[in-house]
């Protein structure tokens, strides 16, 4: 009777190693699929923390690997602010739109004259506003960026 039980959790536990080895591999799929968008993508939590952020995003942001790490979205918008043309008009619709269910669209400008296009999307799990997806497209004008060392 022993030696079936134990045979019982053993194909139980063979099943879960199977399921959580289908998780992983589904998760890793679903990463390298963010990562090979041709948008910035940033996912953030109700609590700030970034859930997920591609390697466009960083690399468009100019954002170290360090900061990326931290997973502090609060960080994130501190750190590119300078970037900007209008960073008051920034920190308050990405604080607006944390409390709201809305969809947003708007274009950003930057000092160097880059351009990007911010999308954001409210992250709902089960009608609950877990945080927001932010996507960011690259529309820079072909020549528009201005060279740093002779501005």
């Amino acid at each position: 009777m022993l030696r079936a039980r134990v045979g019982e959790l053993e194909s139980e536990l063979d099943t879960v190693r199977n399921q959580q080895d289908l998780l992983k591999r589904k998760e890793q799929v679903l990463h390298a699929t963010l990562d090979s968008a041709n948008d910035g993508i940033l996912a953030v939590g109700e609590s700030g923390q970034v859930i997920f952020a591609n390697r466009l995003f960083a690399r468009m942001w100019h954002i170290p690997p360090d900061l990326m790490e931290a997973a502090d979205d609060n960080e994130l918008v501190n750190f590119v602010l300078d970037q900007l043309e209008q960073p008051e008009s920034f920190v308050a619709k990405v604080r607006e739109l944390y409390k709201s269910f809305r969809a947003s669209t708007d274009t950003l400008v930057f000092r160097d004259g880059r351009v990007f296009q911010r999308t954001s999307l409210p992250l709902v799990i089960d009608d609950v506003l877990c945080g927001r997806v932010w996507t960011f497209r690259d529309e820079t004008p072909s020549g528009a960026i201005k060279n740093r060392g002779h501005a």
